[in-house]
């Protein structure tokens, strides 16, 4: 019988791909066993294409009072056989309610391994009851991932320009402090034009205001506000002289593609900065807004002598 095996990687989206890599050394280290993941359901269909897991398992975090769903999850999880569960997520709601959870109800012993922090708890159970608890060290490496795998439909890419730079300005509504300003993108797209370099910018709904700026303050800017599925980022920033963004998965994502990225960051957000091949990650010493536009340009001008 095959060994089964739960990875947890719930999210968010820079992060997933980021540890992409992480779930492929598990399936390095167990080439024979049956992977599920736990994740939510948006981060689907890269987990797919990844190529790593046979099963899967939803968890899209709601409240802890939706106890249907909760039950739902918990037996899903506890019927699952897994012999090994990789936590990748290591935050409160998977340390400090799941594990406990699934130690208990967990009807044989298992191992909890937590990825990011290189220990394991492995769970002996002799019947009902949580076990006997063994802390271990187990050392884990995070690969970088590697996205050349990913591809989407595409289907808008016929409006793309010949030479241009994808501009993604948007991130999580709850960071502001991670957004560049729109006028320095504003001005970027201003100086890109004067080279007769266009400039797409992309995005969703969230970030229709600050994508409909930047295309109003110049003719060589292009709207892909909701015209791009995740699954088109790593081939849209292949196609691209280069991607400036800020800190937010497409630009992990642009990166991870193995194309030219430059992302912005203010001080608070260094750790999670750019890991692909080609990356120039921007860090200021303070606010987001000291990282000027001149700055910006010096990076990425040798980007844009490139022959593509």
């Amino acid at each position: 019988m095959k060994q089964k095996i739960l990875v947890i990687k719930l999210g968010a989206l820079g992060d997933f791909v980021l540890e992409l890599g992480g779930m492929m050394e598990v399936r390095r280290r167990f080439p024979d066993a049956e992977l599920t993941l736990m994740t939510n359901k948006a981060f689907l269909s890269i987990a797919k294409q990844a190529g790593i897991f046979s099963n899967y398992i939803i968890d899209n975090r709601v409240s802890w009072f939706n106890l249907k769903e909760q039950i739902r999850l918990v037996k899903e999880v506890t019927s699952g056989g897994f012999e090994y569960i990789f936590d990748f997520q290591c935050v409160s709601r998977t340390e400090k309610k799941y594990f406990p959870v699934f130690r208990w109800f967990m009807p044989h012993s298992f191992t909890w391994v937590s990825a990011r922090k290189s220990f394991a708890w492995k769970v002996e159970k002799k019947g009902r009851g949580r076990g006997k608890l063994t802390k271990e060290e187990y050392p884990f490496n995070m690969p970088v991932t590697d996205l050349s795998f990913l591809h989407g439909e595409n289907k808008h890419f016929g409006e793309l320009p010949d030479k241009f730079v994808m501009m993604i300005p948007g991130c999580s509504p709850n960071h502001p402090h991670k957004r560049w300003p729109i006028a320095y993108y504003s001005e970027l797209a201003a100086r890109l034009a004067e080279r007769g370099i266009y400039s797409v910018v992309i995005g969703t709904k969230a970030e229709e205001m600050e994508i409909n700026a930047i295309v109003g303050s110049s003719a060589m800017a292009v709207s892909m506000l909701n015209k791009t599925s995740l699954l088109d980022i790593p081939d849209l920033a292949r196609r691209a002289l280069a991607t400036v963004g800020n800190d937010t998965g497409p630009s992990h994502m642009a990166s991870l593609s193995g194309a030219n990225a430059i992302a912005i960051y203010d001080k608070r957000t260094a750790v999670g900065a750019l890991r692909g091949p080609r990356s120039i990650n921007m860090v200021s010493p303070s606010t987001i807004d000291l990282i000027t536009v001149d700055m910006v340009w010096e990076k990425l001008l040798p980007m844009l002598d490139e022959t593509r």
